[in-house]
């Protein structure tokens, strides 16, 4: 073999082609998306299709939350409730139903946060048609009947309308109070 020229340029050119596929290799391995680093917090947890019962201080249940999904968010000490209905139980005598599109439980907090679509309605009473209560946002107090809100309202009796912002409910003693620009719309 002789040393010219043209043999150190081809195991130059060589080398250097093998110690570049080796760092573009390397390079690639480090470039990887790795794994998402696990989570330092606690961990919360998920429920689909959730039934909660709220009861007495005796132990009688008193009303039924229903969810589509509840998620405990855990740093937050929330629970985030979405498509949520709750219902009183018969016994009771709460003719109200309310629905939202997601809800918020402060945990150890006795009332819930209402948002999205809030509905809070009766069934016909007396030849009377249904009372439904429209408004975006709504915080519900199960345990002591109340619900209310500073949001604007919308209060739809039977054909009758009436629009207000803010309200307070009793629905035990089926009492509401709109607080402030109460207007109305009733047909003849």
């Amino acid at each position: 073999m002789y040393l010219n020229l043209k043999n150190v340029l081809g195991v130059t050119l060589l080398i250097s082609i093998a110690i570049l596929s080796w760092l573009w290799n390397r390079r690639n391995v480090d470039d990887e998306p790795r794994l998402a680093p696990t989570r330092s917090g606690p961990l919360g947890y998920y429920l689909s299709d959730a039934q909660i019962l709220g009861t007495d201080a005796d132990g009688r249940p008193l009303y039924r939350v229903l969810a589509g999904t509840v998620e405990e968010l855990p740093d937050e000490r929330l629970l985030v409730l979405r498509d949520v209905t709750v219902e009183y139980q018969p016994g009771n005598d709460v003719p109200w139903m309310l629905r939202a599109t997601r809800g918020e439980v402060p945990i150890n907090a006795s009332y819930l946060d209402l948002s999205g679509d809030v509905e809070l309605a009766t069934s016909l009473q007396d030849g009377v048609g249904a009372t439904i209560i429209r408004t975006e946002q709504l915080r519900l107090e199960p345990q002591i009947y109340v619900a209310e809100t500073s949001a604007p309202v919308s209060v739809f009796i039977g054909d009758r309308r009436l629009d207000a912002v803010g309200m307070r409910a009793d629905l035990k003693a089926d009492h509401l109070a709109l607080e402030s620009n109460v207007h109305g719309q009733f047909r003849p």
